[in-house]
């Protein structure tokens, strides 16, 4: 479509005028309530940017919430393999998930209730995540995003959890 030309070409202009100037390249963050939320929208703004430019942060929450399911995570960590240059561990609660999906909740309805639980108590499956890393041979970054607003627990303690989940996994 015109709107996602405009966008992508908007995304490799950033891209490009970072690498020139400071060498860095540049990683695109899908996300949920965002222009590019569904693996569809990623692969569109993918087919559309220089992949010696342009990487994707591959997050497996707002993949799971944009897909409505975490079934797909590996697949979708297949297709876009080459593309993938930064990893954000997050997961999602199945029950928060049907019950939005059932009462139609936007993504901040869903946020305020709980829709990315601490790791290991959700539907991504991290094991999983693990082993598809290590057979692509992936030495890039990987960030806990752990979504806490008030009210909802202690960040450092959710954070503290969320290690040493990472720890079982041998990460």
């Amino acid at each position: 479509s015109e709107q996602m030309d405009t966008f992508a070409s908007g995304a490799s202009q950033i891209a490009e005028a970072v690498l020139r100037a400071t060498g860095l390249r540049t990683v695109f963050h899908h996300h949920c309530a965002g222009y590019i939320e569904t693996e569809s929208e990623i692969a569109q703004l993918l087919a559309r940017t220089d992949p010696s430019v342009l990487g994707l942060v591959f997050d497996t929450g707002h993949f799971a919430f944009g897909a409505g399911s975490c079934q797909g995570i590996v697949a979708a960590l297949n297709r876009f393999a080459d593309r993938i240059w930064y990893m954000h561990f997050k997961d999602c609660d199945p029950i928060v998930l049907m019950k939005s999906q059932a009462a139609g909740w936007d993504y901040f309805t869903s946020l305020r209730n709980g829709i990315f639980c601490e790791l290991g108590q959700g539907c991504v499956d991290f094991a999983a995540v693990k082993a598809w890393l290590e057979r692509h041979n992936y030495d890039g970054y990987g960030t806990v995003e752990q979504d806490l607003l008030p009210g909802m627990g202690t960040p450092k303690q959710s954070a503290l959890r969320n290690r040493q989940y990472l720890r079982t996994l041998g990460l």
